[in-house]
């Protein structure tokens, strides 16, 4: 994992149906840390925008750790 990527900063939510709910903002090895769960969605650490999206998946975010 490259450490810069670890400590970029994204905001992590759940999702239920067309509900969305927010987790909290955290860096990038926080979200890693959080339980294995599908519902949750975590926007691009790339973005400059964190707020509304887009959301990506805990396989895309590790992709991201890992680059």
């Amino acid at each position: 994992m490259v450490e810069e990527n670890l400590y970029r900063i994204v905001e992590v939510s759940v999702k239920r149906g067309t509900d969305r709910r927010d987790v909290g903002i955290m860096t990038v090895r926080q979200a890693l840390a959080l339980p294995d769960v599908p519902s949750l969605e975590y926007t691009d650490p790339d973005r400059k925008t964190r707020s509304g999206g887009p959301f990506i998946t805990r396989a895309q975010l590790q992709a991201y750790a890992c680059r």
